[in-house]
């Protein structure tokens, strides 16, 4: 089949199976078989393929329309202008997370320590570490798998981070202190599950839910524990949906925190 062919038909396909993105997911797993840009699929629709990469091409096809999450296909995410492997053990890097890493690559004081909570696939503590070499850098998550998975891209982005398996700070086996630290912790509802993509669902719910009522159950425990953590005058940024803003402000003022930034989904505070 030509290249013109299968996108026709893999764009119907995604259509009727509700795909938000059919067009351009039928652009991006072809080029993912092809290693050709969308550019040259574009304007080269008449060119056969081989009957391997139509026969792989057809398999990601039918599983993208049974909303398997596109990234989960293709193993590939960009974030802050960096390549990341990502599979379903981790949560899919988002664009508005970037402001964080924008955040915490300019406020964090020279030649200081940092430690990202809840690290997943590693894009944020990678990508400061990236920007920032001066930075003593840590992560934590509890989960094996993704911290497998940050090690991967650690190692293909050459970039040195201590990454501990635990609960919270409880990775740690003494207590440190650190100038910045960033969480991106879960903060969906319980409740929410239902409201969510059929591709959201497929990813780890340890990564995507907070709790009951307003979701901020695990960033009130992480917050509580964060004074014996961080230093007078260190930062703190996070992210969470901008309905919980104002809570987690207030509760981050219970323990000394001022907040110095505020984006619609990102928050920046200081230890006073």
């Amino acid at each position: 089949m030509t290249v013109g062919q299968l996108l026709s038909r893999a764009r119907s396909q995604l259509q009727a199976a509700g795909v938000p993105s059919a067009r351009l997911d039928s652009q991006l797993l072809l080029e993912h078989v092809t290693g050709q840009g969308r550019s040259w699929l574009l304007a080269h629709p008449e060119v056969k393929l081989p009957g391997d990469q139509v026969k792989t091409y057809r398999v990601l096809t039918d599983r993208r329309s049974r909303r398997v999450p596109l990234v989960h296909l293709t193993s590939g995410r960009e974030f802050y202008g960096m390549s990341f492997f990502v599979d379903a053990n981790v949560l899919v890097p988002r664009v508005e997370t970037e402001k964080l890493v924008e955040l915490a690559v300019e406020y964090s004081p020279p030649d200081s320590s940092l430690i990202d909570i809840g690290t997943g696939c590693g894009a944020i503590v990678l990508a400061i570490a990236k920007q920032r070499p001066d930075l003593s850098v840590t992560a934590t998550d509890v989960s094996v798998g993704a911290l497998n998975v940050a090690r991967r891209n650690a190692a293909k982005h050459n970039l040195r981070v201590e990454l501990l398996h635990g609960d919270l700070f409880g990775a740690l086996s003494t207590p440190q202190r650190f100038s910045t630290v960033v969480a991106n912790l879960p903060y969906l509802p319980d409740d929410a599950r239902d409201e969510l993509l059929p591709e959201v669902k497929r990813e780890p719910n340890v990564a995507l839910f907070g709790g009951p009522g307003d979701g901020l159950g695990l960033y009130r425990r992480f917050l509580a524990q964060l004074p014996r953590y961080l230093a007078p005058g260190g930062y703190l940024f996070t992210e969470s949906d901008p309905w919980q803003q104002a809570a987690l402000i207030q509760e981050a003022n219970k323990i000394g925190l001022k907040p110095i930034e505020q984006d619609y989904f990102i928050l920046g505070f200081r230890l006073a």
